[in-house]
């Protein structure tokens, strides 16, 4: 009887602990898409230019500065249609980002603005952040250089999962850049990119020591019994 009732306590520990390992295992997210119901993003906050003008109200949003003998020079960002499931791990588009490198006739570039961004997920709040776009006019014929900084847009997981601005590609993805150059005389297109990660993971020792020591309380029990 009492072999019996070791058998049985060691059991149960044994159950517990597969409890515990499922749980662990748990922490890592098994989602393989997140729904994203609205993206937007809208210009602010122009450094420097001349005749600077912004419209958040049209698709793309635009930021204009300068004179030119056809048009002026400027931004746009029009977001990615919604709704679109983002897969987790991999990085997918925001929008579309195009400088109009076109020559300002008169007047200066700005050096700088930022595009504040918005993205909904299905049952949570709006996530919300700056992205700075540093621009580097040089001089002609030479291509101009946007530069976006401020990656993070949050620093609070939703739901066990963080989301980063990427950068810039013209290759759908496969090569991200946060310094975009820029053609003069042209249109230049690029999508921003984002990602969304796991927020907790856990670590492949801890999980290795983790089963061991459930293999560990097995064999214990087994030999507790044979006596």
């Amino acid at each position: 009887m009492r072999h019996d009732l070791s058998w049985k306590a060691a059991t149960k520990c044994f159950a517990v602990g597969l409890l515990v390992l499922g749980l662990t295992v748990g922490l890592a997210p098994v989602v393989g898409a997140i729904p994203i119901s609205a993206v937007d993003g809208t210009w602010e906050n122009a450094v420097g230019g001349a005749n600077v003008s912004i419209n958040n109200l049209v698709d793309p949003r635009t930021a204009r500065w300068g004179t030119t003998t056809g048009s002026q020079s400027g931004y746009n960002f029009s977001p990615a249609i919604v709704p679109f499931e983002a897969p987790v791990g991999t990085p997918f588009s925001l929008g579309t980002f195009n400088h109009l490198n076109f020559v300002i006739a008169s007047g200066t570039s700005i050096t700088g603005i930022d595009l504040n961004f918005t993205m909904t997920i299905n049952g949570f709040p709006p996530l919300a952040g700056t992205f700075n776009f540093i621009h580097n006019e040089t001089p002609n014929p030479a291509a101009d250089v946007v530069t976006i900084t401020s990656p993070l847009l949050t620093n609070t997981p939703f739901d066990g999962y963080f989301f980063k601005l990427l950068g810039f590609s013209s290759d759908g993805g496969t090569t991200i850049v946060t310094n975009f150059t820029t053609q003069e005389g042209a249109e230049n297109p690029a999508d921003l990119y984002g990602l969304i990660t796991p927020s907790a993971i856990p670590e492949p020792a801890t999980m290795l020591l983790l089963g061991s020591g459930l293999i560990g309380l097995a064999g214990f029990a087994r030999r507790r019994f044979r006596k």
